[in-house]
């Protein structure tokens, strides 16, 4: 039974596969495809990347970060919709390796809800493996939480190493673009980011529930026991940058969702602070929220990223030589 269930597995991820490379050939949506996104980047060469997910994409400025560099840094953002932090790992460890030229990376922290939208298939499993790591290192969880989080997940990963939805989602994009920020087609620069000028009218209830948990984080006090698997992976990336002579420094994401609070709180304050560049404090944090900074709950505008990109900056030179 088990055999039987493992062929028809194997047949219907073949499927998929198959589906994937038929659909690419007629669009790749390159804020969803890290693949796409990589050969996007190898065609700017840049020294400087920011890896994160979609609060990346549109909350930092390459342009803006460069200027106030003098132009001494040529960097490039690789916002990747619903990154994971197993991905996010992978990446920069890939860029330390096939990208020379890349002497910087930033990384966001994140712990975004369940989500293999970036992913091939043949990396489900392993971002479910590091996603359960995580989960049973997280000291203020408990069991009951924890194996219901697993159990979540594996239908997840389940649901969507099959699923051809994704697939689908892209074909109609091709054949219908929608006008939407996130939904519609990508419109990245050539340093990756991608920005958008709308506002909101008017704070609404996610708005401020996402303000509460990202102000509950800079009053954080280090916990008695970190999340030891999460700080491993985060510890060894540093590690193999600095044998390379390069460098790799974290950085909160704009926003952070009730859900991430909960692990980033047992990651974020033991990392050292020259790894790591912090939440603003008010009143810039406060402004990260209201309407006229945002275009959805999640994401800048224009005008919000260029306030983010500024105070980044300002704290990135804090902790690197913009000289290197």
């Amino acid at each position: 039974m088990i055999l039987q269930i493992a062929k028809w597995l194997l047949l219907l991820i073949a499927f998929k596969l198959i589906v994937a490379l038929v659909v690419a050939q007629c669009y790749t949506d390159p804020r969803r495809d890290i693949t796409a996104r990589k050969k996007h980047l190898s065609a700017f060469n840049p020294n400087v990347v920011f890896i994160g997910t979609s609060r990346t994409l549109y909350g930092i400025d390459p342009a803006l970060f460069d200027s106030l560099n003098h132009q001494k840094t040529r960097s490039y953002n690789f916002g990747i919709f619903s990154l994971s932090p197993y991905s996010a790992i992978q990446l920069a460890s890939d860029m330390l390796t096939e990208n020379p030229g890349v002497t910087t990376i930033y990384i966001e922290l994140s712990a975004l809800e369940y989500s293999t939208v970036a992913l091939q298939p043949q990396e489900v499993i392993p971002d479910a493996v590091f996603r359960a790591q995580v989960m049973s290192d997280a000291p203020a969880i408990g069991t009951s939480e924890k194996i219901g989080s697993f159990l979540s997940g594996l239908n997840t990963t389940l649901f969507q190493m099959v699923s051809i939805a994704p697939q689908i989602l892209s074909a109609k994009k091709a054949i219908k673009p929608e006008n939407d920020p996130v939904e519609g087609n990508a419109d990245l620069h050539a340093n990756g980011h991608q920005s958008v000028a709308g506002a909101l009218p008017a704070t609404n209830e996610r708005i401020i529930a996402n303000k509460t948990s990202t102000e509950a984080m800079p009053a954080i006090h280090k916990p008695a026991a970190p999340n030891a698997f999460y700080l491993a992976q985060l510890s060894g990336l540093v590690a193999r940058a600095r044998q390379q002579g390069k460098q790799v420094i974290f950085y909160y994401p704009n926003s952070i969702t009730a859900a991430e609070q909960r692990v980033l709180a047992q990651v974020a304050p033991f990392l050292p602070d020259a790894q790591c560049i912090p939440l603003p404090a008010p009143p810039l944090l406060d402004s990260l929220f209201t309407p006229g900074n945002l275009f959805d709950a999640h994401h800048l505008n224009q005008r919000g990223a260029s306030a983010y990109t500024r105070f980044f900056r300002e704290e990135a030179a804090k902790r690197i030589s913009v000289n290197r």
